[in-house]
């Protein structure tokens, strides 16, 4: 009996497992993205080819062939930009406060910008080495996560 028992709140374990998720990723093409992302797109990676693009309930998620993985707003904003170990291209990194650039190369001058993270509090920046600096929204030094 007890076997029964434990066979049947496993079965009913599983259904609620599979009623409960909530992975509303679905895949678009690249003309059905807001204009200002294919606008950011053709201006930071006019070279790369989009490999695939999803969106769920509240982004977009651009992968690129290079590995880029780029995620936006639903209306359209650069949220995350992680490079999967690659450089962050200079074109992007301008678009960020000059204080972040200028504490790192003075700080890591042998590290670079990995992924660019926008946050709450300002920005998450990881370098190559596996090191995430935090910074405000002006670009200061908050701390090392």
């Amino acid at each position: 009996m007890k076997k029964v028992l434990f066979t049947v709140g496993l079965l009913i374990m599983s259904f609620a497992f599979i009623a409960c998720d909530d992975d509303d990723d679905k895949e678009i093409s690249v003309d059905n993205l807001p204009t200002n992302v294919q606008t950011f797109l053709q201006t930071h990676f006019a070279s790369q080819e989009v490999r695939m693009v999803e969106k769920d309930n509240d982004s977009y998620d651009v992968y690129l062939i290079n590995g880029f993985e780029i995620e936006f707003t639903l209306s359209g904003e650069w949220d995350d930009i992680d490079g999967r170990g690659q450089q962050i291209p200079a074109s992007i990194v301008a678009l960020i406060p000059t204080n972040i650039p200028t504490y790192i190369a003075t700080n890591y001058p042998n590290q670079f910008i990995v992924e660019i993270n926008k946050e709450h509090f300002g920005y998450e920046i990881d370098l190559n080495n596996n090191l995430e600096l935090e910074f405000d929204t002006e670009g200061n030094f908050l701390r090392i996560d």
